[in-house]
């Protein structure tokens, strides 16, 4: 079987995730939608919940934005990082290749890059070191490097502690170490994000809408 190849056990995974979680939400929904209605009725309140529902929507959105729902790159693009990557390479071992990463709707619709079926969108890796499945196992180098992900062009990895101990002396971060970092926790926009992540969704809408009809 061809590296290409899908494997079955991969594809019959992701449908029984999709087909698990479409069960899950329809449940839910119809289960929500009847309790709402009924505290509608009986409370008499209908003009008011329609009043305050835009307002209570976006907070739930902002609060599901760390769930474990489909994951897409909703990140903007950046130019591409000028690393020297080939002259690094020697030294890092292509440690970057095992960092957990979303593809975009762009990407997906190249049809290159491969993605975790049982995970969407997320990067396909290997099971044997972890690595990207297009990073070449003898080499280090991206087998898809004109097509790469816009992630892993604009990723500057010379500050990233995961990766350098000290990047001007070239000291590399052993992997076993990475889990032992203090790695100061994330601060973001939640408002922001969850307009690119909803303007992420639409494209990818558009993007599946488009390719059912091409």
């Amino acid at each position: 079987m061809s590296d290409d190849a899908v494997k079955r056990g991969d594809f019959e995974r992701a449908i029984r995730s999709m087909n698990l979680t479409g069960l899950h939400n329809r449940d839910a929904t119809i289960q929500l939608a009847a309790h709402v209605m009924a505290l509608t009725e009986v409370l008499g309140v209908g003009d008011a919940v329609a009043e305050k529902l835009p307002a209570l929507l976006e907070q739930i959105r902002i609060a599901d934005l760390g769930g474990t729902r489909v994951a897409l790159d909703i990140d903007p693009v950046r130019p591409t990082a000028d690393v020297p990557c080939l002259e690094n390479m020697p030294i890092c071992k292509a440690r970057c290749c095992v960092l957990e990463f979303a593809l975009s709707s762009e990407d997906l619709d190249a049809g290159v890059v491969k993605w975790d079926y049982g995970r969407p969108y997320l990067i396909r890796q290997r099971a044997s070191d972890g690595k990207c499945v297009h990073n070449d196992a003898q080499t280090g180098h991206c087998t898809v490097h004109d097509k790469r992900p816009h992630v892993c062009r604009g990723y500057d990895c010379r500050n990233d502690k995961r990766i350098w101990v000290d990047y001007d002396k070239r000291i590399p971060r052993e992997r076993d170490d990475i889990p032992e970092l203090d790695l100061e926790p994330e601060v973001f926009d939640a408002v922001d994000r969850l307009r690119r992540r909803q303007e992420a969704e639409h494209l990818e809408r558009v993007a599946l809408d488009t390719g059912r009809h091409t």
